[in-house]
């Protein structure tokens, strides 16, 4: 009997070295935002670890499922000159951080602030890596590629091949096909009154009225490529993507109905509205074309 516990205390102890082992070989911290594979958008599932104590006792403290949905590749742009915050040159990514949820809060374009970080396709990022925001100090290079129409794959080189060869501290400027610029069959979030128009450099999209709780709907074909509340400011902010130029964004929701990767239709329900900090209910909606605010009334059908 002795020896029978002495042999069931040792496997034990050889499966809990195992075990840690295998937990310090997964490294330090993870968190896989949005990958692009060809034709599909994927979001990994990522694994957030703990990595306060020391690596033996590593926790994880947050998991989400992996979801995937159809999307094009997309093509790198060179930002504007003057776009971004001149005042901020770096961004410690934190959990629940994407690509395109820090590129949104600096008003930078999601494929230049890839190249300009040395990001290829899938696009992952780690908790406390820190991104350069400096684009506009990064010189251009000018490459010609054949495109094709929205929603077909026009080739993995242009992301694996082209973009992979520019050197460090160098932006990869591609032309976009005229079939990126239209497509995206707009219309109006909310049926709610306008409260605020956009205003350059004040208010980067509008406040649209509504009351607690009314349906928030997406104002065109797209991904979700952000659900969460990790942008200051914004509360729980949904995106998505439409095209390879443009993007929208719907702030101050009480509830998000998507998750990220999802595809949504036009009009179709993706949140409820919720209140501002100020506490208004209201939607605050945003059109973002190359990373740039541009004024939402000028794309939405009248009314």
């Amino acid at each position: 009997m002795t020896n029978r516990i002495t042999s069931l205390n040792s496997y034990k102890g050889l499966l809990a070295l195992t075990l840690s082992a295998l937990l310090v070989g997964c490294g330090g911290n993870y968190q896989a935002p949005v990958a692009e594979r060809g034709e599909r958008l994927v979001v990994s599932a990522p694994l957030i670890v703990d990595s306060s104590t020391d690596d033996s006792r590593l926790r994880v403290v947050d998991s989400r499922a992996a979801v995937t949905s159809s999307v094009s590749p997309s093509r790198p742009v060179n930002v504007a000159p003057g776009q971004g915050d001149a005042s901020v040159s770096s961004h410690r990514v934190r959990a629940g951080d994407t690509l395109f949820s820090i590129a949104f809060q600096y008003d930078l374009d999601f494929r230049s602030l890839a190249i300009a970080n040395g990001l290829n396709p899938p696009y992952t990022i780690f908790v406390d890596s820190v991104l350069n925001l400096d684009i506009n100090s990064i010189n251009q290079v000018s490459a010609g590629i054949a495109t094709g129409s929205l929603g077909t794959a026009v080739g993995r080189t242009v992301a694996t091949s082209q973009a992979g060869n520019v050197r460090s501290g160098r932006v990869l400027r591609q032309p976009i096909s005229s079939n990126a610029s239209r497509g995206v069959e707009w219309q109006w979030p909310s049926t709610g009154r306008l409260l605020r128009g956009f205003q350059a450099g004040v208010n980067k999209g509008l406040d649209i009225a509504g009351s607690y709780g009314d349906p928030v709907l997406a104002a065109g074909d797209g991904d979700v490529v952000y659900s969460g509340r990790g942008v200051q400011g914004t509360g729980d902010l949904i995106i998505i993507r439409h095209s390879d130029r443009y993007l929208s964004a719907y702030a101050h929701n009480s509830t998000m109905l998507v998750s990220e990767g999802s595809r949504v239709r036009a009009g179709e329900k993706i949140a409820e509205i919720g209140e501002s900090p100020s506490g208004v209910a209201m939607l605050h909606f945003e059109i973002r074309e190359d990373g740039n605010s541009i004024n939402p009334s000028k794309l939405l059908p009248r009314r």
